[in-house]
């Protein structure tokens, strides 16, 4: 085997290469006759054949990358007919000839190779993710195309890939269903219990006959299951429910122990609170009597000292009184002065605001004025958007006008059946005449190179070419 694929990589790059060669030579030689330049002309057959050859590769690579884009391949069979019917229309045109066979058969060769290389590397990825897939045979989508239908249906919605495997499901469903008949008679599928039947009403979803038998087995085993988790979580529920009680019992026996403990301590601070009592008492009865006959002594003594001291206070209210006549005439002068101080403040601020109010009137004569130059100065704006907006739809019009002659005189040119050469002479004289005011001169090469694309001496050519016309009487 490893020689056969060395041979087989040998002989078809050998092929590969003959055709993309045969292909290149025809091609270039096609497109300098259909008026290409030199180096279009070399680089064309490679832009058609190696597109395919990229697409093709960009297409595995997006397969790799999981991301398949099948515009790609479409991309790249376009171009394979492309290019054959550019080979085969490269002498003579497209007709059933040995010459145009000859040469469209060379462009498929290549291509051939490069779809087998193709196909031989989707292969080996498929195999290496674990994708790969047997497909159906065709001879028997042409012996049962109904159950093959059925069949291939199966595999495509249930994802299986090997063809082997789904036939060998079928059959031992058929072999369950012959022994089901030989069980119980002609009559089998009514007859028989709904667990025997499953493995007959479960084939649309890719079960096999030991999977279908094992589905009430594992229902049970399920069940069986979910009863374990719920008897688990009934008891673990429950002995929660028993370590709360207990923890609430342990926690109201600690409660009575010290109400217990506190009522023996109310007692006995009751008694120490009712001994220091008895204590104080005697000991206040004695106090009070001292106590009393102090304070008679010491009234009689504040009795004596007030009658004094109302003497006195008599004749310093008098000076007092003066005193306080005095300070209110003072006051009220003071007073006086101020509510003076006050109206002249009053009246200044008055002046003040006076002046602010026809600043203030200034201010908003000065805004007025401002708005009416901005105003003046928005409306000459808008009128010179509106001459520039004029300005530039003249412009388009005029650019327009010039398409609108230019494709005038390709129309023309048309007519004539004139050569490409021709053409681009007239093209450059129009360009002359258009933006040189006729003079041949004043149009450099290089601009007529980069009008045409062309090299320094063919762009001198078509330039003179140009002035030949215009002094002939050309005028576009």
């Amino acid at each position: 085997m490893p020689a056969l694929y060395v041979v087989g990589a040998l002989a078809g790059g050998l092929v590969g290469v003959i055709g993309f060669a045969a292909s290149y030579t025809t091609l270039e030689a096609a497109a300098l006759r259909w008026g290409f330049g030199p180096t279009l002309a070399a680089a064309f057959p490679v832009g058609i054949d190696a597109s395919i050859v990229a697409f093709l590769a960009l297409d595995l690579v997006l397969i790799h990358r999981g991301t398949p884009w099948p515009v790609l391949r479409l991309s790249a069979h376009v171009m394979t007919g492309v290019t054959i019917v550019l080979n085969a229309s490269a002498h003579g045109g497209v007709t059933l000839s040995s010459r145009t066979l000859s040469h469209a058969v060379m462009p498929v060769l290549f291509v051939v190779g490069v779809e087998a290389g193709r196909r031989l590397v989707v292969r080996a990825a498929r195999l290496a993710a674990g994708h790969d897939t047997e497909g159906v045979p065709a001879h028997r989508w042409l012996l049962a195309p109904v159950p093959t239908f059925l069949l291939w249906r199966r595999m495509k919605l249930w994802g299986m890939s090997s063809y082997s495997r789904a036939v060998a499901l079928e059959k031992s469903r058929t072999i369950y269903a012959v022994r089901l008949e030989q069980l119980h008679g002609k009559r089998w599928r009514k007859v028989a219990k709904p667990e025997d039947l499953l493995p007959l009403t479960l084939a649309p979803y890719g079960l096999t006959v030991d999977e279908a038998l094992m589905i009430p087995e594992q229902e049970q085993r399920a069940e069986a299951e979910r009863a374990r988790a719920a008897k688990a979580r009934e008891d673990k529920a429950a002995a929660e429910e028993l370590d709360r009680r207990t923890a609430a019992k342990q926690r109201s026996a600690a409660a009575q122990i010290a109400e217990m403990d506190a009522d023996a301590n109310v007692a006995e601070a009751a008694a120490v609170i009712q001994a220091r009592t008895a204590t104080a008492k005697a000991k206040a009865g004695a106090d009070v009597v001292a106590a009393e006959a102090a304070a008679t002594a010491q009234a009689e003594a504040s009795a004596r000292a007030a009658e004094i001291e109302a003497r006195a206070f008599e004749t310093a209210a008098t000076a007092a009184a003066r005193r306080k006549a005095a300070e209110d005439d003072q006051a009220t002068a003071d007073a006086e002065r101020a509510a003076a101080d006050a109206r002249a403040a009053a009246a200044d601020v008055d002046v003040r605001a006076a002046d602010a109010e026809r600043a203030a009137v200034r201010v908003r004569a000065a805004a007025a004025d401002a708005d009416r130059r901005a105003a003046a100065d928005e409306l000459a704006a808008a009128e010179a958007r509106a001459r520039a907006a004029d300005a530039d739809r003249r412009a388009a019009d005029a650019r327009r006008a010039v398409v609108d002659a230019e494709a005038a005189a390709l129309d023309a040119e048309a007519l004539l059946r004139l050569t490409p050469t021709e053409r681009a002479a007239r093209h450059v004289a129009r360009i002359i005449l258009r933006e040189f005011a006729g003079d041949a001169d004043a149009m450099s090469v290089e601009a007529v190179m980069g009008a045409l694309d062309v090299a320094h001496g063919t762009a001198s050519k078509r330039r003179q070419e140009a002035a030949e016309l215009i002094a002939g009487g050309y005028r576009g």
